[in-house]
């Protein structure tokens, strides 16, 4: 269901892990947005984002979002600021929300 991550890097292990942490709807809910996850993913390897393995783990919620959505709360904010902030923490994240 989740399979169409391994074509962005995404391991077997984070697979797993996914699963484990994340209810079969937001699993699904993840699949029926595989597009845009997708661009989502790609765009936060492109400014920085090292730990996106651990958001799609434990902030799955943010790829449920459309790429556009998903810029439209970035561009509120300094990139740079925002990737460090994000980096030291992925539950930083959750300022993107407010």
């Amino acid at each position: 269901m989740i399979d169409f991550l391994k074509n962005v890097g995404i391991n077997n292990d984070v697979l797993v892990e996914m699963i484990k942490n994340n209810d079969e709807t937001a699993i699904f809910d993840l699949s029926c947005n595989s597009k845009d996850s997708v661009e989502i993913i790609k765009y936060m390897r492109n400014i920085g984002v090292t730990n996106i393995d651990e958001l799609l783990i434990y902030r799955i919620d943010i790829f449920f979002l459309t790429f556009e959505q998903f810029i439209k709360r970035l561009s509120k904010f300094n990139i740079p600021a925002l990737v460090n902030h994000i980096n030291d923490d992925y539950a930083n994240i959750d300022i993107i929300n407010e």
